[in-house]
């Protein structure tokens, strides 16, 4: 999963999480006042003007990529990148959602993902663009269970949250995926914990 960190949340941190929704990276935006209810994720986005301030926060062991013009010490662990669209590539290369070469890569040695489409112990599966942020988003959480609060600020596009993206429309996206993913596993690889949440078992 990925925060995009910025000192307040800003029109720049909410336009740059609509274009990750829409590639597929599960993201959510966060005021750094704000940030410890997000942690942990696997990486952080955020602006040169901003990068600083973040890194006085328990933030350092994660990876960071800042947007925009300035010196980053790459020694804490981050890179920088001049706009947006670098921004994303770094994300996706750093998630293993692509190689350099822009192909398909490994999430997992069982979890390929391509063009388009997924492969799972051979067998290949199709998401819809919210399944595919759900999968990405539990994927990443490796085995912890995600909230649906935490659900719904990765994954549902914030100008368009309705009742789908309530804990019954969860449940409902849950249902869909599990019924894609159990011909390839064998079981429901998606469980529930009530009160708590969902989590990936079996990948």
């Amino acid at each position: 999963m990925v925060l995009i960190c910025d000192r307040l949340v800003k029109e720049r941190a909410k336009n740059l999480r609509e274009r990750m929704l829409t590639g597929g990276i599960p993201a959510a935006v966060s005021a750094l006042s704000s940030i410890r209810p997000f942690l942990p994720v696997r990486l952080l986005v955020t602006f040169t003007d901003v990068f600083d301030d973040l890194r006085r926060l328990p933030t350092d062991p994660i990876f960071c990529v800042a947007i925009g013009q300035g010196f980053v010490n790459s020694a804490l662990h981050a890179v920088r990148v001049d706009s947006e669209e670098e921004a994303i590539r770094a994300v996706r290369q750093h998630l293993a959602l692509e190689n350099d070469a822009g192909f398909g890569s490994h999430l997992t040695p069982e979890i390929f993902r391509g063009p388009g489409f997924y492969e799972i112990r051979g067998h290949t599966i199709v998401f819809t663009a919210y399944e595919e942020r759900l999968f990405l988003c539990l994927v990443f959480a490796q085995g912890r269970c995600v909230t649906p609060e935490m659900i719904r600020a990765f994954c549902s596009p914030g100008d368009r949250e309705g009742p789908a993206d309530g804990a019954n429309g969860i449940a409902v996206h849950v249902h869909h995926l599990n019924a894609k993913l159990t011909p390839a596993l064998g079981e429901r690889p998606i469980r529930e914990k009530r009160f708590f949440g969902y989590y990936l078992k079996g990948i």
